[in-house]
């Protein structure tokens, strides 16, 4: 009894000893055993307490835990209460528990959810897309893909070609969501209800399959992976696919106010690579009729194919009405000074000097954005415009070739198409499609790799590097190919994120590395090495009205395109110039240029394997077969 006793009165003190005994038992016993009194001391070591002390001393620490917020959607998130969870939570338990790190799943509305990441409630959240939560840490790698399709009644025959081809169609969207693409058009007719159905609350999806089917509106806007994940409950068997929009990626993104976010993000990297190689992936999105999105293709009606041109013709409406057509408004995003403002100015000096004053126009540049100066025209509330090749395609997609990957592998290929009557056929399409006719370009040379962290030869060498490229799915898709989940940031953001370490790099060509990214802060600080990938020539169309070019007179819409054709031979000269003087410029600054001349081949032939993923939304495979027989070399 006196042993017990004892040993009660000692509770208190072998836990104070606790941790120095698991750091070494061994040394502690022995210190003990010489510092207290040696006849207790015995007393108490006693087989039973020898085995208190081992259960106390080597009891497993708890496993670290992290808390990541996520919104249901089945396939991706699924009931909580579901065998199968979701495709997105069983890859990322897959991932953390392999390092020994629990993961807490709470479920909320995504507004919710964004709440609770914004007042650091959870550490986290699941199936985030990059451009709404820019603050947020993410790894390289994706966990999934949304496919965004739009539906038709069955009955209803249209598709989708660009959103010009919206006219006339009432399209719903659930509140408060991002369809990429269609995120300013959705914001621009929010309030018209003849253009645009906003559904909100539970049950949403199902809801609005009923509404299409009752002819509440004429267009709905879904992701197909949550169709056909439940089209039995859905009953979507009575709707047509009628076209889809670029796919945007899913990943997880942590708080960086948690220090150990960017390591949570190296494991989801790592996590990623390693079930692509085991087959693990492949598994998990088989349990949900899913395959790997890297080998994403779309699955629905060509919209190029057959009678295109003449289809485009037969719909083909403006109002023919008195207006002036001596006046034209000359409309751009950039600040004066820049590429396009200096071409605008050629463009007003020929077309007033060519009509002997008869035709005007006005510079209005700087005012607003490049998607709402395409909106504009292809509305026909403004007369003219430049914009990057890349923002014009969602609304004319004939244009869409000339961001393919590799298309123009040297610069006399596309100044051969540029003056071929080919041209003059796509700029009539695309003006049919989009009411935007392109009447030249602007050409600013090879979009580049620029990054701070070492020299890339091989397209192998970008792994690990966190590269910006414009949220542009060509683009995207080309560094996909390399093996690289790329960053899509606003242009405007690039130099903040380089010099926070956000990424390491970016593509763009040289003239905007060095002067159109920041012109107040040295982008060249943040900078070191450029490889001359050579993989896309930047271009942007200076677009006419279509409504207001057909205005003009067989004369003066002679002119204005003979003008345009003035100002592009002056901006290739001026471009040129500019290249060669920030070239020299950016090497006097310790800018070091790496040619893979070697790894051309390498580079071409993993970015040209996309095309055809993309010959839907670039105006077809025919299209782009007649451009390539011009181009080649």
């Amino acid at each position: 009894m006196s042993y017990i006793v004892t040993l009660l009165l000692h509770i208190n003190w072998l836990k104070t000893v606790k941790k120095r005994l698991m750091r070494n038992l061994k040394y502690n016993m022995v210190k003990l055993y010489t510092s207290m009194n040696i006849k207790i001391f015995k007393n108490l070591l006693t087989p039973f307490l020898i085995s208190i002390l081992l259960s106390l001393s080597f009891t497993a620490p708890a496993a670290p835990e992290i808390t990541l917020g996520v919104t249901e959607k089945c396939p991706y998130i699924c009931d909580k209460n579901a065998v199968n969870q979701g495709m997105l939570i069983d890859i990322i338990k897959s991932i953390f528990e392999k390092n020994n790190i629990k993961v807490k799943i709470r479920y909320s509305p995504m507004n919710r959810t964004m709440l609770l990441v914004k007042d650091k409630k959870v550490d986290g959240v699941i199936g985030i897309l990059q451009r709404n939560a820019p603050g947020l840490v993410f790894p390289d790698k994706s966990i999934g893909q949304t496919r965004y399709m739009l539906y038709t009644a069955k009955e209803d025959d249209w598709l989708y070609t660009g959103l010009n081809s919206l006219n006339s169609r009432k399209i719903a969207v659930e509140s408060g969501k991002s369809y990429g693409i269609f995120d300013s058009y959705i914001q621009r007719y929010a309030t018209d209800n003849t253009k645009i159905y906003q559904v909100h609350g539970t049950d949403i999806t199902k809801r609005l399959v009923q509404m299409l089917q009752r002819k509440r509106f004429n267009l709905l806007l879904e992701d197909k992976n949550i169709f056909d994940f439940n089209k039995k409950e859905l009953k979507t068997e009575g709707l047509n696919e009628a076209g889809s929009i670029p796919p945007d990626t899913l990943y997880v993104g942590f708080l960086p106010s948690n220090n150990k976010a960017q390591k949570f993000a190296d494991i989801v990297t790592k996590g990623m690579t390693n079930m692509r190689k085991s087959g693990e992936l492949e598994k998990i999105l088989a349990n949900y009729g899913m395959s790997d999105w890297v080998n994403w293709k779309p699955s629905h009606r060509d919209p190029f194919a057959g009678n295109y041109t003449e289809r485009l013709e037969k719909n083909f409406f403006y109002e023919k009405k008195k207006i002036d057509t001596t006046t034209m408004i000359f409309e751009g995003s950039t600040a004066k000074g820049g590429g396009y403002w200096k071409y605008a100015e050629k463009f007003k000096e020929s077309l007033e000097r060519l009509s002997n004053g008869k035709l005007k126009v006005q510079l209005k540049f700087g005012v607003t954005t490049e998607h709402n100066i395409v909106m504009n025209i292809a509305e026909g509330k403004s007369h003219m415009g430049m914009i990057a090749t890349n923002n014009l395609t969602p609304f004319a997609p004939s244009l869409g070739f000339l961001a393919l990957p590799y298309m123009f592998p040297s610069e006399a290929g596309i100044k051969k198409l540029l003056h071929d009557p080919l041209m003059e056929k796509i700029a009539n399409r695309a003006g049919l499609e989009s009411n935007v006719r392109p009447l030249s370009f602007f050409v600013g040379g090879y979009r580049l790799l620029a990054n701070n962290k070492r020299i890339v030869k091989k397209s192998s060498e970008l792994q690990g590097l966190r590269i910006r490229v414009p949220r542009n799915q060509l683009m995207l898709g080309a560094f996909r190919s390399w093996g690289l989940e790329a960053t899509p940031l606003p242009w405007t953001e690039i130099y903040p994120a380089l010099e926070s370490g956000l990424i390491d790099g970016q593509e763009n060509p040289i003239t905007i590395i060095f002067d159109g990214v920041n012109m107040k802060k040295p982008v060249w600080e943040v900078l070191k090495y450029i490889t001359n990938i050579h993989y896309f020539m930047f271009t942007a169309p200076h677009m006419m009205s279509e409504s207001f070019y057909r205005q003009l007179s067989d004369e003066n819409q002679f002119l204005v395109r003979k003008a345009a054709r003035e100002a592009e031979a002056y901006s290739w000269e001026l471009v040129k110039k500019e290249d060669k003087k920030i070239t020299q410029f950016a090497k006097n600054k310790g800018i070091v240029f790496v040619d893979p001349i070697n790894e051309k081949e390498d580079w071409q032939a993993k970015a040209r394997s996309i095309w055809p993923n993309f010959y839907f939304r670039v105006g077809g495979k025919e299209l782009v077969d007649s451009v390539l027989a011009i181009v080649k070399d």
